[in-house]
């Protein structure tokens, strides 16, 4: 490659270099910039305090469901119906029993989960949901917790 010379009163310039470590900076940061970011997927609790279903759920499935695949994937978010619902959730109405259990994907509703049977039937519907949500670049398995299909 050629040095071209540029002459300017005050000093003499190399452009050459200065040309290739801006194109490096470039090509290694462009990637980052252009890509968007991924939607956040959460799952909605809708409960109440009172509710003895949404007790149930908290022992047998509601302290391990973060360290699970699925809980990974979509995070838990509580709203208390005797509480003020967020802003960001008005959107979502209907809500009469509890828990009903809402996938968000992007701030939009995926499904719901109405009411809590037990531990198997509440991941396998939650795993449909999660089916219906566009697949992460790395395709993340979508497992259940082994005591759940026992």
């Amino acid at each position: 490659m050629t040095l071209t010379r540029f002459t300017s009163p005050f000093r003499t310039v190399r452009r050459a270099p200065r040309l290739a470590v801006a194109m490096a900076l470039l090509w290694l940061f462009l990637p980052m910039a252009t890509q968007a970011a991924e939607p956040r997927t959460e799952l909605v609790m809708f409960e109440l305090g009172t509710c003895i279903y949404c007790a149930v759920w908290n022992d047998a499935v509601g302290r391990d469901y973060g360290e699970t695949t699925l809980g990974q994937r979509a995070p838990l978010r509580r709203v208390d119906l005797r509480h003020h619902r967020p802003d960001d959730l008005q959107h979502v109405t209907g809500v009469r029993m509890t828990p009903t259990f809402v996938l968000l994907h992007g701030g939009q509703e995926v499904g719901r989960i109405l009411g809590y049977i037990d531990s198997r039937s509440f991941w396998q519907q939650l795993q449909a949901l999660m089916w219906q949500v566009p697949a992460r670049a790395e395709k993340t398995a979508l497992s259940v917790p082994a005591h759940a299909t026992e």
